[in-house]
Order: C-alpha cells, then structure tokens, then sequence
C-alpha cells in the first residue's frame, strides 16, 4: 500500500498557520518599530534640550507681513494692498468651527492631544521613510509646520527635523492651542500667492472665511499639503477629489455626519470661475492719491503700506468717482489734439465743508500705477481762474466794496503793462463787470491798491504754494512760476464754499494699524475769509455762470465759478485752459492742455469752452449722488454785470489771458 501521498499531505502546513505566522510577525514588526520610534524619540528630546537652547517665543514673533485694505467713506473695501505675501491675519474666534474641524481633518486629527509632535504619525512616516530608503514622508503636526514656516527652512534633513520637534515642544508650553492655531491658519501658505485662511477664502471662493460652507472648508483645507496640485483654477478634477478625502476623513473623526457627506460629495467645488482676477483696481487715479497721501502727508512708509495690515479709511465716493471717469470717458467733451499729441485733462473734487476729496481723474486713461497724477501733482499756471482768490477775496477782506468801480485804462506800473483779452480799455468798469467778463487791467490795478503782499498771504493762508518769483503784479493774472495743481485750486474755492475756511484736502478719513491704533490726526480748519466775503464773492461768481465767460458751465442749481486761460510763451495760442467753481456740496478744478506744450501744441480754445463744459457735466451728475445742502451764500440773484461798452466785440474763442514769468497772456 501506497502511504506517501499521505505523508506529503501531512507534511504540509496548514494554510492558517502561515496567516497567524505572517500577523505575527508583522505585529512584531510593528513592536519593534514602535520601540525603535520611542526610543529615537527619547533620544531625540534629551539631545535637543542639551544641545539645542530652549526658545521663547511670544505672539509678536509671529506677526508677518499682511495685507492693507483700503475702504470707501461707507466701509465698504475698494482695494487691497500688498507685496508678494497677499495676507488677512483672522482671529480664530471668528472662523466657522467646520472650516477649523476641516483643516484639523486635513492636517492633524489629534492636534488638541499631542505635545507638539504626535509620535504615533512619527512611527507610521519612520517606517515608511525606512522601506524607501529616504525622508518621503512627514509627520508634520500643525505645531511643526508653524514653527517650519515662520523659524525654519523645508529641508529634508534629520537635523531640521530634530529641531522642528524641540522647538514644537516648547511653543506648546508657552502658547496655548488655540493661539498656535491663530497663527497656523494666518500663517500657512494656501497657493496662487495667498497666505492665510482669509486671503484664500476671498481669492477663490470672492467671501470672507466666516462665511465658507463644509465644501468650500474642505477645498481649501485640502490645499495645505500640495497648494499647485490641488488648486481648484488649475486641476480642479484633483481638486475635488482631493475635498472627498478631506470630507472623509471628517466623517471618521465625527465632525461630519455620514448623511451629510453622501450630499456633499456630489457637489461642484464653487471655486470663482475664471480663475483670480487681475488686480486693477477700481478707481486707480483715487487710489493711487490715497497711497501718496499716506506716505507724504502722514508719514506711513511703503514698506508698511503694502506689508503692514493697515487698514485704510478713504473718503472715497465710488458712485461721484465713477461719474468723473464717465465724464473722462466722452470723446465729445474733448477738442481734437495736434500731431501725435492729444489734449490731455484733469479733475479734482473736494467736499467744501469736510475737506474729504469726492473724485479725481488724473488724466484722459490710466497707464502706470502710481504713475504721473494731473489731479494732484501737474503743476499749472491757473490764469484768471486765480483772480477771486488773490485779487477780488483780499480786497473785499480789506473794505472794497463787490459794486466798487475799477480803472480800465492803459496801465504800466515799473515796466509792467496788462492788456485785456481784446487789447481794448473801457474806462472804468464794476468789480461785476470786471470779474464776469475777465477784464484783466482792473485786476492788476487793484491788486496794486491792496498790495502783492496781501495777496500772498491770503494764498498762504488758504495752504496753495507761492514761490518767491510770484512777487509780482502778474499773480493778479494767475502768472506764477510753479504753479498749482488741480487738487489745490479746488481747495480754494472750497473756502468761498464753506463760508471763509480753509480746507485740507484729504483722501483718508482714518488709518489704523494692527493694534488698531488711529495714525491719521483730524485735519484743521483755519479761518481765512469773513463769511460776508463769501456771500459777496459767491455773488460775484454766480454772475460769472450767469452772464459772462463761464456760461457753458450753467446749470439750473446754485453754482458759482471762474474760468481761466494762459497764452503760449511766444503768443501763439493757449497754454492752459481752466474752469474751478462749486456748488453748496462741492467745489471742483477741471484743466486742460497738452503735456508738453510749446509753438506746436497750442490750444484753440479758453477755459469758458471744453474745461467749463466736462465741469458742468460732471456737476450734474455728481449732485444726482448727493444729498442736497442749503446754504445762505447763494441766497437771492446775482447783480446783472451789463457788458461795458467795448470799441470791438472780443475774439470768439479768446476771451481771457494771463501774464506769468516769461509768459504771455490770455486771461
């Protein structure tokens, strides 16, 4: 008989106990493994604490560049300013606990238990790190990744490890959970140049973190590990799966529901179609006078502006604001230009009784950030639009009377000799005429009675720049050496508007910093005009728009005003164009002209035409945003300047001139 086939069955083992072998020696694996890990972590801790000093650390180390944001006069955010850190630090308090469970789900389930290093994910990445044969995997608690990210450097050494594992241990003892937490999800990089839960929920959801669902929680928790992977603009497929495990792994730890998951998981990412939008920011002309202003007037550097966290509350009226650039925008408010140059613009509009700047438009586009500002730093000889701020307002200061009569007659007072728009003399003429019709002589005349010297002054007071060659009776004119922007003639005409003070034209009502401390002080109002000046001066203008060179700018509300015009060195054409005047709710400065004027590039037109239209424009549609402000200045009607007799009408278009250091004049 046959035994051997038997035998070999018996010699066989049973298939069971090649499984129980296997478990076992793979729990031993695992033992030794666990033993190996504890034991490197011991020697790990006590080498670092002999050899490594024992840091301190408090919440100040932490603070790292963060994002300014700018907002209108209602609160509402207009821009957002910052270097290559786009940052918006965020307290965790205010964070949704399922955006705080998510990304503990994503990152470190056992965050609220471990010391700072979690040693049972040390074991699992070790023995992994083993089997490759080189640092592949991490076991990075939050802790570590913070004190990685802000004291450290990503190398894959033992030594940064053993060093991201002292310094993790010791934090944990002088900064409590939640702080550390604070400072993870402001600290964490989350791609597409985003640092922090804030900046990353704005960029790719358009919301504030508070306000992020489960989903969106998930998606951006899910960015940590490998943010150019799991970008939902770039591979939104890996992206969504990427949120399912996250949303898994949330179920697991109980912080979400198996109901809920099974919704949830079918959903659409919602990231912001099209990916981040280019920053160009709304308003660029504004907001760009708001970023000088802060340097230059407040002494904030650019460093801070752009890195600091500040947070910047402009007077910013985006509904007026976008009424100039509209007006900027038509084609048919602008003269053709000459040669390869166009007539180039500007407006600068302030609010006469607060001083808060209501719009500004640099020019006719926006090219450069933080480029050149017409509004604000063009310098210009205003022409006649100067006369009522340092000629007729000193004089009535001084006892003139609005109704006085004034010489027109050839004048020359050492070697200097005005001459009227239309090289003719009337004789005498009213401070009405005089003004309503531009004549210039009777204004270099007075100027003469009252004294250049008070004339400057008044220009001082009223905070608009004078150099020391202005000493002259061409000033009466608007002849000056510099000159002044569209933004400083605006603001004086907001002292006739507000009664006889002068205003600081501000585009910032308040800067505070992250401790919340204000930066900016409160602007000064300085008396300068009796308010009866004003009465009579606002007369005196409205006459202007009524009846004389300032009638394209008429509109059927209280508006007074002053035109003005500059003449070509050499007398061939117009220079500089102007219309400034104001209304109970603002006052406004509106040039034209070319960018390098010279014999090739004159205007053909005054400031009664283009500059005297896009004001009235603008004006109209600015007051529609307003609400509507009485005041006593404007009461009753104007006195009619009837035209003086004249031997020969004026030329059409050139109805003004001016005289200013080695220049010619129009108005």
């Amino acid at each position: 008989m046959d035994i051997k086939p038997d035998a070999a069955r018996d010699s066989i083992p049973p298939a069971g106990n090649k499984n129980k072998r296997r478990i076992l020696l793979v729990l031993a694996c695992l033992f030794v493994g666990m033993v190996v890990v504890s034991l490197a972590t011991v020697i790990i801790f006590f080498y670092t604490e002999i050899f490594y000093p024992r840091p301190a650390f408090n919440s100040a180390m932490f603070q790292m560049p963060s994002t300014t944001i700018v907002y209108d006069y209602r609160g509402r955010t207009v821009a957002e300013l910052h270097g290559p850190q786009h940052r918006i630090p965020i307290e965790l308090k205010d964070l949704p606990q399922h955006l705080v469970h998510a990304v503990l789900a994503a990152e470190d389930a056992r965050f609220y238990s471990h010391p700072g290093f979690d040693s049972r994910a040390m074991a699992r990445a070790a023995l992994a790190n083993l089997q490759a044969g080189e640092i592949g995997e991490g076991a990075s608690t939050i802790t570590q990744q913070l004190i990685r990210n802000v004291f450290l450097t990503a190398e894959q050494t033992w030594a940064r490890k053993f060093k991201e594992i002292h310094m993790a241990f010791h934090l944990e003892k002088q900064l409590d959970k939640d702080a550390i937490l604070e400072h993870y999800l402001n600290t964490i990089y989350f791609g597409d140049g985003c640092y922090g839960i804030e900046a990353a929920a704005r960029n790719y959801f358009n919301k504030g973190s508070a306000e992020l669902g489960v989903n969106e929680s998930a998606t951006l928790s899910g960015l940590v590990c490998n943010p150019g992977i799991y970008s939902p603009f770039s591979n939104p497929r890996q992206a969504l799966q990427r949120r399912n495990i996250v949303l898994q792994r949330m179920v697991r730890h109980g912080w979400l529901d198996d109901d809920k998951y099974a919704e949830l998981r079918h959903r659409p990412l919602a990231a912001r179609t099209g990916g981040r939008p280019a920053e160009i920011y709304r308003h660029p002309f504004f907001l760009d006078q708001v970023i000088e202003e802060a340097i230059r007037v407040h002494g904030i550097p650019a460093d801070e502006i752009y890195n600091g966290g500040l947070r910047i509350y402009s007077t910013l009226h985006p509904e007026i604001q976008a009424v100039a650039e509209r007006v900027f925008a038509d084609a048919s408010l602008f003269p053709g230009g000459s040669g390869n140059q166009r007539v180039e613009a500007a407006l600068a509009a302030v609010d006469p009784q607060t001083s808060y700047v209501l719009a500004l438009v640099g020019g006719r586009e926006y090219s450069l950030r933080r480029g050149f500002n017409r509004a604000t730093m063009m310098k210009r000889a205003p022409g006649s639009a100067l006369k009522p701020l340092v000629v007729y307002a000193p004089a009535l200061e001084a006892g003139w009377d609005a109704a006085a009569l004034l010489p027109d007659q050839p004048l020359k007072i050492d070697n200097y000799a005005p001459r009227n728009y239309d090289r003719s003399f009337r004789g005498e003429v009213t401070m009405n005429q005089a003004i309503a019709w531009s004549i210039n002589v009777p204004a270099v005349w007075l100027l003469n009675e009252i004294g250049v010297a008070r004339g400057i002054e008044t220009l001082n007071q009223l905070g608009l720049p004078v150099h020391e060659n202005d000493c002259s009776l061409s000033l009466a004119l608007g002849g000056m050496t510099t000159g002044l922007s569209p933004l400083e003639l605006a603001s004086g005409y907001a002292a006739l508007a507000n009664g006889g003070y002068r205003v600081e034209p501000r585009t910032i009502i308040q800067i505070y910093d992250r401790r919340n401390r204000p930066l900016v002080e409160e602007p000064f109002r300085q008396p300068v005009f009796e308010k009866e000046t004003c009465r009579d001066m606002t007369g005196l203008l409205r006459a202007v728009i009524m009846y004389g060179t300032g009638q394209g700018a008429g509109l059927s509300v209280p508006l007074a005003g002053k035109t003005g015009t500059t003449e070509q060195i050499k007398g061939t054409g117009n220079r500089d164009a102007w219309f400034a005047g104001y209304t109970p709710e603002l006052a406004a400065a509106v040039w034209m002209g070319y960018d390098q004027p010279d014999a090739g590039y004159a205007l053909g037109f005054s400031g009664g035409s283009y500059p005297a239209r896009l004001f009235r424009e603008f004006v109209a549609g600015a007051l529609k945003e307003m609400p509507a402000r009485k005041s006593d200045l404007f009461s009753g009607r104007p006195v009619y300047p009837a035209p003086p007799p004249k031997p020969e009408p004026p030329p059409t278009e050139k109805d003004e001139s001016v005289i200013q250091a080695g220049q010619a004049a129009v108005e």
